[in-house]
């Protein structure tokens, strides 16, 4: 086994893409929130499909052709609206739009959706800590994105 010399990193403070396109392979990274309370932030293919919300109350209405069921992770980056970009379970799912449960609110907008969710990592305190992908990592094969929700940063390694 050889060493692979070319690994980069990437350090994001909001959500966005590390690796815009191209195929590449998630090697670790750092993760250090700054609450004590439950976060989850993704990374995931650079591969999202824009779409449409409207949310009334605590439920959130997706509106895209897609195949998720009940349980499915989508990772929704909130472009116009006031919704917050999060990772959340798919509650119920059709051909044509998916919900989601958040906060309680009435809004609606743009959305993109990132279903290809490669890591998910979850953390409960505001303790920073660092994980490493086994082998040769986990396999990009067009991008790498990183969701960060709010009081959470994260560093990538990636090549």
């Amino acid at each position: 086994m050889s060493f692979q010399f070319d690994v980069k990193s990437a350090h994001r403070t909001t959500s966005g893409a590390v690796v815009a396109n191209g195929r590449t392979r998630l090697k670790g990274g750092i993760v250090c929130p700054s609450v004590t309370s439950t976060a989850h932030m993704v990374f995931a293919e650079n591969t999202p499909t824009l779409a449409t919300y409207s949310q009334t109350t605590t439920t959130i209405t997706v509106t895209m052709a897609n195949t998720f069921a009940a349980g499915d992770r989508v990772w929704l980056t909130i472009t116009s609206g006031s919704a917050v970009s999060a990772t959340y379970a798919v509650v119920t799912a059709s051909s044509s739009q998916f919900t989601v449960t958040a906060a309680s609110a009435t809004n609606s907008g743009n959305v993109s959706v990132y279903s290809s969710i490669l890591l998910e990592v979850d953390t409960t305190n505001a303790t920073t800590f660092s994980f490493m992908c086994p082998g040769d990592g986990i396999l990009a094969e067009s991008g790498l994105y990183v969701g960060v929700p709010t009081s959470v940063t994260a560093t990538a390694f990636y090549g």
